[in-house]
Protein backbone atom coordinates (compact mmCIF):
# COMPACT_ATOMS: atom_id res chain seq x y z
CA UNK A 1 0.00 0.00 0.00
CA UNK A 2 1.03 3.62 -0.47
CA UNK A 3 2.01 5.43 2.71
CA UNK A 4 1.44 9.17 2.57
CA UNK A 5 0.08 12.05 4.63
CA UNK A 6 -3.39 10.48 4.74
CA UNK A 7 -2.18 7.21 6.26
CA UNK A 8 -3.40 6.67 9.84
CA UNK A 9 -1.35 4.83 12.43
CA UNK A 10 -2.70 1.99 14.57
CA UNK A 11 -0.67 0.04 17.08
CA UNK A 12 -0.18 -2.46 19.84
CA UNK A 13 1.50 -1.75 23.18
CA UNK A 14 2.83 -4.50 25.40
CA UNK A 15 5.97 -6.27 26.54
CA UNK A 16 6.99 -8.47 24.82
CA UNK A 17 5.41 -7.88 21.39
CA UNK A 18 7.77 -9.70 19.01
CA UNK A 19 5.50 -12.69 18.46
CA UNK A 20 2.15 -10.93 18.23
CA UNK A 21 -0.25 -11.98 15.48
CA UNK A 22 -2.16 -8.69 15.60
CA UNK A 23 -0.29 -7.08 12.65
CA UNK A 24 -1.37 -9.98 10.43
CA UNK A 25 -5.01 -9.35 11.39
CA UNK A 26 -5.09 -5.55 11.36
CA UNK A 27 -2.88 -4.91 8.33
CA UNK A 28 -4.82 -7.66 6.55
CA UNK A 29 -8.10 -5.83 7.18
CA UNK A 30 -6.59 -2.51 6.05
CA UNK A 31 -5.34 -4.07 2.83
CA UNK A 32 -8.52 -5.99 2.02
CA UNK A 33 -10.76 -2.97 2.78
CA UNK A 34 -8.37 -0.56 1.05
CA UNK A 35 -8.18 1.62 4.16
CA UNK A 36 -5.01 3.76 4.40
CA UNK A 37 -3.77 2.63 7.80
CA UNK A 38 -0.68 0.85 9.13
CA UNK A 39 -0.59 -1.25 12.30
CA UNK A 40 2.69 -1.43 14.24
CA UNK A 41 3.63 -3.14 17.55
CA UNK A 42 5.33 -0.99 20.22
CA UNK A 43 7.25 -2.48 23.14
CA UNK A 44 6.42 -0.40 26.20
CA UNK A 45 7.91 -0.83 29.67
CA UNK A 46 5.62 -0.66 32.70
CA UNK A 47 7.13 2.57 33.99
CA UNK A 48 6.64 4.26 30.61
CA UNK A 49 3.00 3.31 30.05
CA UNK A 50 1.48 6.69 30.90
CA UNK A 51 3.93 8.54 28.68
CA UNK A 52 3.22 6.08 25.86
CA UNK A 53 -0.55 6.69 26.05
CA UNK A 54 -0.17 10.47 26.16
CA UNK A 55 2.41 10.37 23.37
CA UNK A 56 0.20 8.20 21.19
CA UNK A 57 -2.62 10.70 21.47
CA UNK A 58 -0.24 13.60 20.74
CA UNK A 59 1.00 11.75 17.65
CA UNK A 60 -2.60 11.40 16.36
CA UNK A 61 -2.59 7.60 16.58
CA UNK A 62 -6.14 6.48 15.78
CA UNK A 63 -6.32 3.49 18.08
CA UNK A 64 -4.29 0.82 19.82
CA UNK A 65 -4.51 -2.67 21.23
CA UNK A 66 -3.07 -3.42 24.66
CA UNK A 67 -1.54 -6.73 25.69
CA UNK A 68 0.28 -8.10 28.72
CA UNK A 69 1.33 -6.76 31.14
CA UNK A 70 -0.61 -3.50 30.67
CA UNK A 71 -4.30 -4.50 30.41
CA UNK A 72 -5.11 -3.43 33.97
CA UNK A 73 -2.75 -0.52 34.56
CA UNK A 74 -3.64 1.18 31.27
CA UNK A 75 -7.06 2.06 32.69
CA UNK A 76 -5.38 4.72 34.85
CA UNK A 77 -4.51 6.73 31.74
CA UNK A 78 -7.82 6.66 29.87
CA UNK A 79 -10.51 9.34 29.62
CA UNK A 80 -13.32 6.76 29.64
CA UNK A 81 -13.83 3.01 30.04
CA UNK A 82 -16.62 0.88 28.59
CA UNK A 83 -18.90 -0.67 31.25
CA UNK A 84 -17.97 -4.28 30.49
CA UNK A 85 -14.23 -3.51 30.52
CA UNK A 86 -14.65 -1.65 33.79
CA UNK A 87 -16.42 -4.56 35.46
CA UNK A 88 -13.88 -7.06 34.15
CA UNK A 89 -11.03 -4.76 35.19
CA UNK A 90 -9.08 -5.12 31.95
CA UNK A 91 -8.80 -3.17 28.69
CA UNK A 92 -7.24 -4.40 25.48
CA UNK A 93 -8.48 -1.83 22.93
CA UNK A 94 -8.12 1.95 22.98
CA UNK A 95 -10.37 4.11 20.78
CA UNK A 96 -9.45 7.74 20.20
CA UNK A 97 -11.98 10.27 21.54
CA UNK A 98 -11.14 13.80 20.43
CA UNK A 99 -14.04 15.27 22.38
CA UNK A 100 -12.54 14.01 25.63
CA UNK A 101 -8.93 14.45 24.39
CA UNK A 102 -7.78 10.91 25.04
CA UNK A 103 -8.66 7.25 24.60
CA UNK A 104 -11.67 5.21 25.69
CA UNK A 105 -10.97 1.63 26.75
CA UNK A 106 -12.83 -1.51 25.67
CA UNK A 107 -12.38 -5.23 26.27
CA UNK A 108 -12.68 -6.75 22.81
CA UNK A 109 -11.26 -10.05 24.06
CA UNK A 110 -14.59 -10.84 25.65
CA UNK A 111 -16.51 -9.42 22.68
CA UNK A 112 -14.42 -11.70 20.46
CA UNK A 113 -15.26 -14.74 22.58
CA UNK A 114 -18.93 -13.79 22.51
CA UNK A 115 -18.83 -13.64 18.72
CA UNK A 116 -17.04 -16.99 18.53
CA UNK A 117 -19.49 -18.90 20.70
CA UNK A 118 -22.45 -17.42 18.83
CA UNK A 119 -20.93 -18.50 15.51
CA UNK A 120 -20.26 -21.97 16.88
CA UNK A 121 -23.91 -22.24 17.95
CA UNK A 122 -23.24 -22.16 21.69
CA UNK A 123 -25.98 -20.55 23.78
CA UNK A 124 -25.26 -19.78 27.44
CA UNK A 125 -28.84 -18.84 28.25
CA UNK A 126 -30.14 -20.85 31.25
CA UNK A 127 -27.10 -23.16 31.04
CA UNK A 128 -24.80 -24.48 33.75
CA UNK A 129 -21.23 -23.40 33.08
CA UNK A 130 -17.93 -24.51 34.58
CA UNK A 131 -14.89 -22.23 34.31
CA UNK A 132 -11.47 -23.71 35.03
CA UNK A 133 -9.16 -21.09 36.52
CA UNK A 134 -9.52 -17.82 38.39
CA UNK A 135 -7.22 -15.38 36.63
CA UNK A 136 -8.04 -12.40 34.46
CA UNK A 137 -9.34 -14.54 31.61
CA UNK A 138 -11.62 -16.46 33.95
CA UNK A 139 -13.08 -13.23 35.32
CA UNK A 140 -13.84 -12.00 31.80
CA UNK A 141 -15.49 -15.31 30.87
CA UNK A 142 -17.55 -15.23 34.06
CA UNK A 143 -18.81 -11.77 33.13
CA UNK A 144 -19.73 -12.99 29.64
CA UNK A 145 -21.59 -16.01 31.00
CA UNK A 146 -23.70 -13.90 33.35
CA UNK A 147 -24.31 -11.25 30.70
CA UNK A 148 -25.47 -13.96 28.32
CA UNK A 149 -27.92 -15.38 30.85
CA UNK A 150 -26.18 -18.45 32.29
CA UNK A 151 -28.18 -20.05 35.12
CA UNK A 152 -25.18 -21.02 37.24
CA UNK A 153 -21.42 -20.65 36.90
CA UNK A 154 -19.05 -22.90 38.84
CA UNK A 155 -15.64 -21.25 39.16
CA UNK A 156 -12.99 -23.90 39.86
CA UNK A 157 -9.47 -23.01 40.96
CA UNK A 158 -6.66 -24.54 42.97
CA UNK A 159 -6.66 -21.49 45.25
CA UNK A 160 -10.22 -21.06 46.49
CA UNK A 161 -9.66 -17.46 47.60
CA UNK A 162 -9.10 -16.29 44.03
CA UNK A 163 -12.30 -17.96 42.85
CA UNK A 164 -14.18 -16.41 45.77
CA UNK A 165 -12.90 -12.95 44.91
CA UNK A 166 -14.18 -13.19 41.33
CA UNK A 167 -17.47 -14.74 42.45
CA UNK A 168 -18.09 -11.94 44.96
CA UNK A 169 -17.31 -9.28 42.35
CA UNK A 170 -19.47 -10.79 39.60
CA UNK A 171 -22.38 -11.69 41.86
CA UNK A 172 -22.46 -8.13 43.14
CA UNK A 173 -22.24 -6.76 39.60
CA UNK A 174 -25.31 -8.74 38.48
CA UNK A 175 -27.26 -8.93 41.71
CA UNK A 176 -29.68 -6.13 40.80
CA UNK A 177 -30.09 -7.03 37.13
CA UNK A 178 -33.27 -8.82 36.16
CA UNK A 179 -31.69 -9.68 32.84
CA UNK A 180 -28.56 -8.73 30.96
CA UNK A 181 -28.40 -5.11 29.88
CA UNK A 182 -24.79 -5.31 28.77
CA UNK A 183 -24.92 -7.75 25.87
CA UNK A 184 -27.89 -8.27 23.59
CA UNK A 185 -28.52 -12.02 23.68
CA UNK A 186 -29.84 -11.84 20.09
CA UNK A 187 -30.65 -15.33 18.87
CA UNK A 188 -29.66 -16.88 22.22
CA UNK A 189 -33.29 -17.01 23.35
CA UNK A 190 -36.71 -15.38 23.40
CA UNK A 191 -37.58 -12.33 25.48
CA UNK A 192 -39.61 -14.59 27.77
CA UNK A 193 -36.61 -16.89 28.26
CA UNK A 194 -34.36 -13.96 29.07
CA UNK A 195 -36.77 -12.53 31.64
CA UNK A 196 -37.13 -15.91 33.32
CA UNK A 197 -33.35 -16.19 33.76
CA UNK A 198 -32.94 -13.87 36.75
CA UNK A 199 -30.06 -13.26 39.12
CA UNK A 200 -27.54 -15.81 37.79
CA UNK A 201 -25.02 -16.81 40.44
CA UNK A 202 -21.33 -17.69 40.50
CA UNK A 203 -20.30 -20.54 42.80
CA UNK A 204 -16.59 -20.63 43.77
CA UNK A 205 -15.17 -24.09 44.31
CA UNK A 206 -11.78 -25.62 45.03
CA UNK A 207 -10.56 -27.54 42.02
CA UNK A 208 -10.27 -30.74 44.02
CA UNK A 209 -14.02 -30.61 44.71
CA UNK A 210 -15.13 -30.77 41.04
CA UNK A 211 -16.87 -34.07 41.76
CA UNK A 212 -19.50 -32.21 43.75
CA UNK A 213 -20.95 -30.73 40.55
CA UNK A 214 -24.07 -32.81 40.00
CA UNK A 215 -25.46 -31.18 36.84
CA UNK A 216 -24.83 -32.65 33.39
CA UNK A 217 -24.80 -31.07 29.91
CA UNK A 218 -22.15 -28.66 31.15
CA UNK A 219 -20.52 -25.94 29.09
CA UNK A 220 -16.89 -25.74 30.21
CA UNK A 221 -14.40 -22.95 29.56
CA UNK A 222 -10.73 -23.86 30.09
CA UNK A 223 -9.28 -20.48 31.16
CA UNK A 224 -5.79 -21.43 32.37
CA UNK A 225 -2.47 -21.76 30.55
CA UNK A 226 -2.32 -25.49 31.30
CA UNK A 227 -1.93 -27.46 28.07
CA UNK A 228 -0.26 -24.62 26.19
CA UNK A 229 2.49 -25.74 23.79
CA UNK A 230 4.99 -27.25 24.42
CA UNK A 231 3.26 -28.82 27.47
CA UNK A 232 0.55 -30.29 25.28
CA UNK A 233 -0.16 -33.36 27.44
CA UNK A 234 -1.09 -31.33 30.52
CA UNK A 235 -4.73 -30.87 31.54
CA UNK A 236 -6.47 -29.36 34.58
CA UNK A 237 -8.84 -32.31 35.10
CA UNK A 238 -8.20 -35.75 33.59
CA UNK A 239 -11.05 -37.66 35.27
CA UNK A 240 -13.29 -39.32 32.62
CA UNK A 241 -16.35 -39.04 34.88
CA UNK A 242 -16.09 -35.25 34.68
CA UNK A 243 -16.01 -35.22 30.88
CA UNK A 244 -19.03 -37.50 30.69
CA UNK A 245 -21.02 -34.49 31.96
CA UNK A 246 -19.58 -32.04 29.41
CA UNK A 247 -21.73 -31.00 26.45
CA UNK A 248 -19.38 -28.31 25.08
CA UNK A 249 -15.78 -27.42 25.91
CA UNK A 250 -14.06 -24.18 24.91
CA UNK A 251 -10.31 -23.90 25.51
CA UNK A 252 -8.96 -20.34 25.57
CA UNK A 253 -5.67 -21.83 24.38
CA UNK A 254 -5.31 -22.03 20.59
CA UNK A 255 -1.88 -23.65 20.32
CA UNK A 256 -1.97 -26.62 20.00
CA UNK A 257 -5.07 -26.68 17.84
CA UNK A 258 -6.44 -29.72 19.65
CA UNK A 259 -5.50 -29.52 23.33
CA UNK A 260 -5.64 -32.44 25.74
CA UNK A 261 -8.72 -30.81 27.29
CA UNK A 262 -10.43 -30.71 23.89
CA UNK A 263 -9.47 -34.31 23.16
CA UNK A 264 -11.04 -35.50 26.41
CA UNK A 265 -14.25 -33.56 25.71
CA UNK A 266 -14.57 -35.10 22.25
CA UNK A 267 -13.66 -38.60 23.40
CA UNK A 268 -16.67 -38.50 25.73
CA UNK A 269 -19.13 -37.27 23.12
CA UNK A 270 -18.93 -33.48 23.59
CA UNK A 271 -18.08 -30.73 21.13
CA UNK A 272 -14.80 -28.87 21.63
CA UNK A 273 -13.36 -25.62 20.31
CA UNK A 274 -10.14 -23.68 20.73
CA UNK A 275 -9.95 -19.88 20.86
CA UNK A 276 -8.27 -19.00 17.57
CA UNK A 277 -11.52 -17.44 16.34
CA UNK A 278 -11.63 -15.39 19.54
CA UNK A 279 -8.17 -14.03 18.70
CA UNK A 280 -9.36 -13.05 15.24
CA UNK A 281 -12.69 -11.61 16.34
CA UNK A 282 -11.21 -9.47 19.11
CA UNK A 283 -9.02 -7.87 16.43
CA UNK A 284 -11.90 -7.46 13.99
CA UNK A 285 -14.05 -5.91 16.72
CA UNK A 286 -11.26 -3.49 17.62
CA UNK A 287 -10.97 -2.41 13.97
CA UNK A 288 -14.73 -1.89 13.77
CA UNK A 289 -14.54 0.35 16.85
CA UNK A 290 -11.67 2.38 15.44
CA UNK A 291 -13.35 3.00 12.11
CA UNK A 292 -17.03 2.74 13.12
CA UNK A 293 -17.58 0.21 10.35
CA UNK A 294 -18.46 -3.44 9.73
CA UNK A 295 -15.79 -5.78 8.35
CA UNK A 296 -17.25 -7.98 5.60
CA UNK A 297 -17.65 -11.64 6.56
CA UNK A 298 -15.72 -12.76 3.46
CA UNK A 299 -12.73 -10.73 4.66
CA UNK A 300 -13.08 -12.26 8.12
CA UNK A 301 -13.17 -15.78 6.63
CA UNK A 302 -10.06 -15.11 4.51
CA UNK A 303 -8.21 -13.75 7.52
CA UNK A 304 -9.16 -16.81 9.55
CA UNK A 305 -7.62 -19.03 6.89
CA UNK A 306 -4.43 -16.93 6.89
CA UNK A 307 -4.30 -17.01 10.67
CA UNK A 308 -4.63 -20.79 10.78
CA UNK A 309 -1.85 -21.15 8.23
CA UNK A 310 0.39 -18.95 10.35
CA UNK A 311 -0.37 -20.65 13.67
CA UNK A 312 -0.63 -24.23 12.36
CA UNK A 313 1.77 -24.42 9.40
CA UNK A 314 1.53 -27.59 7.30
CA UNK A 315 4.37 -29.25 5.39
CA UNK A 316 2.19 -30.38 2.46
CA UNK A 317 2.42 -29.18 -1.14
CA UNK A 318 -0.87 -28.80 -3.04
CA UNK A 319 -1.10 -28.77 -6.85
CA UNK A 320 -4.10 -27.17 -8.54
CA UNK A 321 -4.90 -26.39 -12.16
CA UNK A 322 -6.97 -27.40 -15.16
CA UNK A 323 -7.08 -31.02 -16.27
CA UNK A 324 -4.03 -31.74 -18.36
CA UNK A 325 -1.82 -29.21 -16.58
CA UNK A 326 0.40 -32.02 -15.30
CA UNK A 327 -0.65 -32.21 -11.66
CA UNK A 328 -0.37 -35.99 -11.38
CA UNK A 329 2.86 -36.34 -13.36
CA UNK A 330 4.51 -33.43 -11.60
CA UNK A 331 3.15 -34.45 -8.22
CA UNK A 332 4.50 -38.00 -8.33
CA UNK A 333 7.95 -36.86 -9.43
CA UNK A 334 8.00 -34.03 -6.90
CA UNK A 335 7.05 -36.41 -4.08
CA UNK A 336 9.84 -38.80 -5.05
CA UNK A 337 12.45 -36.02 -5.22
CA UNK A 338 11.46 -34.56 -1.85
CA UNK A 339 10.87 -37.95 -0.13
CA UNK A 340 7.20 -37.13 0.43
CA UNK A 341 4.02 -39.15 0.02
CA UNK A 342 1.76 -38.58 -2.98
CA UNK A 343 -2.03 -38.48 -2.98
CA UNK A 344 -4.49 -37.72 -5.78
CA UNK A 345 -7.83 -36.35 -4.58
CA UNK A 346 -9.78 -37.94 -7.44
CA UNK A 347 -8.36 -41.37 -6.57
CA UNK A 348 -9.11 -40.71 -2.89
CA UNK A 349 -12.73 -39.79 -3.64
CA UNK A 350 -13.18 -42.81 -5.93
CA UNK A 351 -11.98 -45.08 -3.15
CA UNK A 352 -14.30 -43.41 -0.61
CA UNK A 353 -17.30 -43.54 -2.96
CA UNK A 354 -16.61 -47.01 -4.34
CA UNK A 355 -17.02 -45.86 -7.96
CA UNK A 356 -15.26 -43.83 -10.63
CA UNK A 357 -15.44 -40.06 -11.08
CA UNK A 358 -17.26 -40.61 -14.39
CA UNK A 359 -19.87 -42.74 -12.61
CA UNK A 360 -20.30 -40.12 -9.89
CA UNK A 361 -20.92 -37.44 -12.54
CA UNK A 362 -23.33 -39.69 -14.46
CA UNK A 363 -25.28 -41.01 -11.47
CA UNK A 364 -25.12 -38.17 -8.93
CA UNK A 365 -24.24 -35.05 -10.92
CA UNK A 366 -21.41 -32.54 -10.77
CA UNK A 367 -22.72 -30.72 -7.68
CA UNK A 368 -22.70 -33.95 -5.67
CA UNK A 369 -19.12 -34.53 -6.74
CA UNK A 370 -18.11 -31.01 -5.64
CA UNK A 371 -19.63 -31.70 -2.22
CA UNK A 372 -17.61 -34.92 -2.04
CA UNK A 373 -14.48 -32.88 -2.78
CA UNK A 374 -15.23 -30.53 0.11
CA UNK A 375 -15.85 -33.45 2.47
CA UNK A 376 -12.60 -35.10 1.37
CA UNK A 377 -10.57 -31.93 1.91
CA UNK A 378 -12.01 -31.55 5.40
CA UNK A 379 -10.74 -35.01 6.31
CA UNK A 380 -7.37 -34.52 4.63
CA UNK A 381 -6.81 -31.17 6.33
CA UNK A 382 -6.77 -32.88 9.71
CA UNK A 383 -4.72 -35.94 8.75
CA UNK A 384 -2.33 -35.12 5.92
CA UNK A 385 1.39 -34.59 6.56
CA UNK A 386 4.52 -34.53 4.36
CA UNK A 387 2.42 -35.14 1.24
CA UNK A 388 2.19 -33.79 -2.29
CA UNK A 389 -1.52 -33.48 -3.01
CA UNK A 390 -2.73 -33.47 -6.62
CA UNK A 391 -6.26 -32.10 -6.99
CA UNK A 392 -9.06 -32.37 -9.51
CA UNK A 393 -9.39 -29.56 -12.02
CA UNK A 394 -12.54 -28.15 -10.44
CA UNK A 395 -11.38 -28.41 -6.84
CA UNK A 396 -10.85 -24.66 -6.14
CA UNK A 397 -14.17 -23.60 -7.70
CA UNK A 398 -16.04 -23.73 -4.38
CA UNK A 399 -14.81 -20.95 -2.02
CA UNK A 400 -14.78 -23.36 0.93
CA UNK A 401 -12.51 -25.70 -1.05
CA UNK A 402 -10.07 -22.91 -1.82
CA UNK A 403 -9.84 -22.12 1.89
CA UNK A 404 -9.35 -25.77 2.84
CA UNK A 405 -6.58 -26.20 0.27
CA UNK A 406 -4.62 -23.34 1.84
CA UNK A 407 -5.07 -24.90 5.26
CA UNK A 408 -3.65 -28.18 3.94
CA UNK A 409 -0.42 -26.67 2.60
CA UNK A 410 1.30 -24.36 0.13
CA UNK A 411 -0.82 -24.17 -3.03
CA UNK A 412 0.84 -24.20 -6.47
CA UNK A 413 -1.20 -23.37 -9.58
CA UNK A 414 0.18 -25.22 -12.64
CA UNK A 415 -0.63 -22.96 -15.57
CA UNK A 416 -0.85 -23.83 -19.26
CA UNK A 417 -2.32 -22.18 -22.36
CA UNK A 418 -5.65 -23.43 -23.68
CA UNK A 419 -4.07 -24.82 -26.86
CA UNK A 420 -1.46 -26.70 -24.84
CA UNK A 421 -4.18 -28.17 -22.65
CA UNK A 422 -6.18 -29.23 -25.70
CA UNK A 423 -3.15 -30.93 -27.28
CA UNK A 424 -2.57 -32.87 -24.06
CA UNK A 425 -6.22 -33.87 -23.61
CA UNK A 426 -7.53 -34.56 -27.11
CA UNK A 427 -8.73 -38.11 -27.47
CA UNK A 428 -9.03 -38.58 -23.67
CA UNK A 429 -12.38 -40.28 -23.01
CA UNK A 430 -12.09 -40.25 -19.21
CA UNK A 431 -12.89 -36.53 -18.78
CA UNK A 432 -16.69 -36.12 -18.38
CA UNK A 433 -16.63 -32.36 -18.97
CA UNK A 434 -14.83 -32.68 -22.32
CA UNK A 435 -17.08 -35.25 -23.99
CA UNK A 436 -18.44 -32.70 -26.46
CA UNK A 437 -18.25 -32.05 -30.20
CA UNK A 438 -15.72 -29.23 -29.77
CA UNK A 439 -13.55 -29.94 -26.70
CA UNK A 440 -11.20 -27.01 -27.44
CA UNK A 441 -14.11 -24.57 -27.26
CA UNK A 442 -15.19 -26.17 -23.99
CA UNK A 443 -11.68 -25.80 -22.56
CA UNK A 444 -11.67 -22.09 -23.48
CA UNK A 445 -15.08 -21.57 -21.89
CA UNK A 446 -14.10 -23.34 -18.69
CA UNK A 447 -10.74 -21.58 -18.43
CA UNK A 448 -12.32 -18.14 -18.84
CA UNK A 449 -14.30 -18.84 -15.67
CA UNK A 450 -11.75 -20.90 -13.78
CA UNK A 451 -8.49 -19.02 -14.35
CA UNK A 452 -9.18 -16.18 -11.86
CA UNK A 453 -10.36 -18.73 -9.29
CA UNK A 454 -7.16 -20.76 -9.70
CA UNK A 455 -5.07 -17.62 -9.25
CA UNK A 456 -7.00 -16.52 -6.18
CA UNK A 457 -6.65 -19.96 -4.56
CA UNK A 458 -2.89 -20.25 -5.19
CA UNK A 459 0.18 -19.07 -3.32
CA UNK A 460 2.45 -19.56 -6.34
CA UNK A 461 1.87 -19.93 -10.10
CA UNK A 462 4.11 -22.32 -12.04
CA UNK A 463 4.27 -22.25 -15.87
CA UNK A 464 4.04 -25.76 -17.41
CA UNK A 465 3.72 -24.78 -21.09
CA UNK A 466 7.22 -26.01 -21.89
CA UNK A 467 6.39 -29.63 -21.00
CA UNK A 468 9.84 -29.74 -19.36
CA UNK A 469 9.29 -31.76 -16.19
CA UNK A 470 12.73 -30.94 -14.78
CA UNK A 471 12.12 -27.22 -15.20
CA UNK A 472 8.70 -27.38 -13.53
CA UNK A 473 10.04 -29.42 -10.59
CA UNK A 474 12.94 -27.00 -10.13
CA UNK A 475 10.59 -23.99 -10.16
CA UNK A 476 8.37 -25.54 -7.47
CA UNK A 477 11.28 -26.52 -5.22
CA UNK A 478 12.83 -23.06 -5.60
CA UNK A 479 9.53 -21.38 -4.74
CA UNK A 480 9.08 -23.68 -1.74
CA UNK A 481 12.56 -22.87 -0.43
CA UNK A 482 11.94 -19.12 -0.83
CA UNK A 483 8.77 -19.48 1.20
CA UNK A 484 10.58 -21.30 4.00
CA UNK A 485 13.21 -18.56 4.45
Amino acid sequence: MTIDGKTRLLGLIGNPVEHTLSPLIQNGICEKMNIPSVYVPFQVQKEGLGEAIRGAYALNILGMNVTVPHKNQVMDYLVDVDEAAGQIGAVNTLVRDDNLHGYKGYNTDILGLKRQIHEDGISLLRQTVVILGAGGAAKAVTYLCLAEGAEKVYLLNRTLEKAESIADSMNQCFSDKQESTVFDAGSSGSETDKKECRNPRVVPMALADYGEIKESDLIVFQATSIGLAPNVLDVVIDDPTFYQKVKVGVDLIYNPANTKFMQLVKEHGGKAYNALKMLLYQGVTAFELWYDCKVDEKIVADLYTELKRKVYPKDNLVLIGFMGSGKTTVGKELAERLHMDFLDTDAYIEKQAGKSIASIFAEDGEEAFRLMETEALGKLRDTLSNTVLSTGGGMPLRPENAGLLKEIGTVFYLTAAEQVLYDRLKGDTDRPLLQEADPYKKICELMKYRKPLYRAAADVSIDTNSNDLEEVIADIIQAQQRGMR
